[in-house]
């Protein structure tokens, strides 16, 4: 069966071609799975955060902080993810790059479970650098789904596809979010059942490692879109490194400088970073008024659920021409 979905021809200047790959469809779910992925281990105690502090013998504030990697890394970590997707083929090599520190980053939250047993008086200044060294890798991950999302969706979709193929990898990172609250308390029912879901961590980050090793290419043989042509053909010359960061600082600096930019900027950052949060803390928050981790992850995993409803939604009808303008407006 021929890959090739459907052929659109654009007439300007000049006449061009333009292919819809069926293929599409697996890179963005393989893309999806790694997003999910990083979500959900980046969640792995929050949901949990009773069993593991016992498990561990740490603090409440130290869970936390496993959380808060998340946030404190991506900002210097931003810059990385440009570079790399501005380099040729930098899409594949950043999912390359993507899987194996998910990897990494899971390997290294279970091996103080292998080196040692939690009986041990020394389990906790062993395990806890190793827990923090993982969720710090786990989150340099993250602006390689935030800023590739785009990406991806631009070179394998046409425009009119575009928003709900974002939309998709968006809310299936979230995703990771609402299956972490639903079923982590029920395969952690007792602290000495953290090392399993560690595991089961482990195996999802190898798979998807599998995956993205076996067939991620970096653009299909013809783009869909003159957009896609654009940016397909657009790479940097690794001689060239100053006036990229050149490009790199000019192109911030016009960021900064545009108004609508600043007022999604701060308004998406404000509503994303408080829901997280928020979310991300529901064990604890609710800890005192006596509700159990599993009460705690349905709250988490409705919440997040509802936005990914909402995302959808939104995200079909952004790709309807008649609604684009009432969105903009709203």
């Amino acid at each position: 069966m021929s890959d090739l979905d459907t052929t659109v021809s654009l007439l300007s200047s000049s006449s061009s071609i333009y292919h819809l790959y069926r293929r599409r469809f697996y890179i963005i779910s393989i893309f999806g799975f790694l997003a999910f992925n990083q979500c959900l281990f980046w969640l792995t105690f929050s949901p949990i955060a009773r069993n593991a502090e016992i498990y561990y013998n740490t603090t409440e504030a130290s869970i936390d902080l496993l959380l808060n990697w998340g946030n404190i890394i991506c900002i210097p970590t931003f810059p990385i993810a440009y570079l790399l997707l501005n380099k040729q083929h930098g899409l594949r090599l950043s999912m390359i790059l993507f899987a194996g520190v998910s990897l990494v980053a899971c390997l290294l939250r279970i091996i103080p479970s292998i080196i040692s047993s939690a009986a041990s008086p020394q389990f906790s200044s062993i395990a806890v650098p190793f827990l923090h060294a993982g969720q710090i890798l786990n989150a340099a991950c993250a602006p390689l789904v935030q800023v590739s999302v785009s990406q991806v969706s631009c070179i394998w979709f046409g425009p009119n596809e575009r928003t709900r193929a974002t939309t998709f990898a968006i809310t299936i990172n979230n995703l990771g979010a609402a299956v972490g609250f639903f079923i982590s308390p029920y395969i952690v029912d007792t602290p000495e059942h953290v090392p399993r879901l560690l595991y089961i961590h482990s195996g999802l980050a190898l798979l998807a490692c599998v995956l993205v090793l076996a067939y991620f290419p970096s653009y299909p043989p013809t783009p869909p879109s003159p957009a896609a042509e654009r940016l397909t053909s657009y790479s940097f010359d690794n001689k060239k490194n100053s006036s990229f960061l050149q490009r790199f600082a000019k192109d911030l600096w016009q960021c900064m400088i545009t108004p609508s930019f600043m007022l999604l900027s701060i308004v998406g950052g404000l509503t994303t970073g408080t829901f997280s949060t928020w979310t991300g803390l529901y064990d604890v928050i609710l800890a005192p008024e006596n509700y159990t981790e599993e009460q705690a992850g349905w709250f988490g995993f409705s919440s997040i659920l509802a936005g990914i409803v909402g995302g959808f939604c939104l995200g079909a009808l952004a790709d309807m021409r008649r609604f684009q303008h009432s969105l903009k407006i709203l």
